[in-house]
């Protein structure tokens, strides 16, 4: 098995799109958020956790047993092919629902489309290619266990909340109480907010960015050759800037690819998203979108989530940025 590529960052920071553009290439074998509890993988690692945190200096035998069929594409057809959602948990995305493990067919093409990819591709070529922003708090075992390409994003913080709001995607902050190893491993200038999170919107999402960006800025500290990339700085020159990050990988920019992304960040495409609840379209003007946010936030907004979180924005964004 070739070395996989992990594309990682905050939720809503484009994993997404990137994940769609790389697998345009034929030896990529896409395998879509297998750490999150709701996928492909639900109920068989026991954890309906949000972020679950994997020490790279501990053993998850079983886990990595999973992974290792996943990434070679031999993972089983059961597996692959149930269409159920994971055990009951609280969805982190949802503050009103629970997923209650009734079968769900929302994504039953997909699921089936993922086998089949596994079984077309040839084993001793496939890159395994994960896109899965839940990962970040796995991604020094990843990489440690398999010598992954890591890639981490970063958005943003007004552009990630505008985009919570959108979608009315809350947070239960026990995802991070009951890790406590997480807390002492990345968190603890925050355990006092963890243990006793805001309840108003803005101040909550502005909470999980800090949170989740907090533990990229100890990722730079200790892993520089990661490759650390702004949403905006894709969105902005989207050809060019995805070039260089092809060249980083090694991989072929292909013409299949410079069309994809062309399609999928034109001027001609919309700047807005069709439909307010719609989670992922890729089809957008990428540099209008860099700025939705201040279309969707008041002044008032945009100045307390830049007093929340801008002890850790500076290290990314400028003053002309806000």
């Amino acid at each position: 098995m070739n070395e996989p590529i992990l594309i990682t960052g905050s939720h809503r920071s484009g994993t997404t799109w990137v994940g769609n553009i790389i697998r345009n290439l034929p030896r990529i074998y896409y395998l879509h958020e297998p750490l999150t509890p709701n996928s492909i993988t639900r109920g068989l690692f026991n954890t309906d956790i949000w972020y679950k945190y994997y020490d790279p200096k501990k053993e998850y035998e079983n886990i990595e047993t999973i992974l290792n069929e996943l990434f070679s594409g031999s993972y089983p057809f059961k597996a692959m092919f149930h269409f159920k959602n994971s055990l009951p948990h609280t969805d982190y995305r949802n503050p009103n629902g629970i997923n209650d493990g009734k079968i769900d067919l929302k994504y039953f093409k997909w699921r089936i489309n993922t086998y089949i990819d596994s079984k077309r591709l040839n084993k001793k070529e496939i890159i395994p290619l994960i896109k899965d922003p839940i990962a970040l708090t796995a991604a020094e075992w990843i990489y440690h266990k398999w010598n992954s390409k890591n890639i981490i994003l970063i958005r943003h913080p007004a552009a990630f909340v505008s985009s919570l709001i959108r979608l009315n995607w809350r947070f239960n902050f026990e995802n991070f109480t009951k890790q406590p190893d997480l807390i002492d491993r990345f968190l603890g200038p925050y355990r006092s907010q963890i243990n006793n999170p805001p309840k108003d919107f803005i101040s909550e999402a502005s909470l999980i960015w800090t949170c989740i960006t907090k533990i990229i800025i100890e990722y730079q500290k200790l892993y520089p050759n990661w490759l650390y990339i702004r949403h905006e700085d894709l969105s902005y020159d989207p050809i060019n800037e995805f070039e260089l990050l092809f060249k980083r990988l090694e991989l072929s920019f292909s013409n299949k690819v410079k069309r994809f992304i062309q399609s999928t960040s034109s001027h001609s495409n919309p700047s807005e998203v069709s439909k307010k609840t719609k989670v992922h379209q890729l089809q957008r003007d990428s540099r209008k979108n860099i700025k939705n946010w201040k279309k969707r936030l008041s002044k008032d907004e945009i100045k307390l989530i830049r007093d929340k979180t801008e002890h850790l924005s500076n290290k990314f964004y400028l003053d002309k940025d806000w």
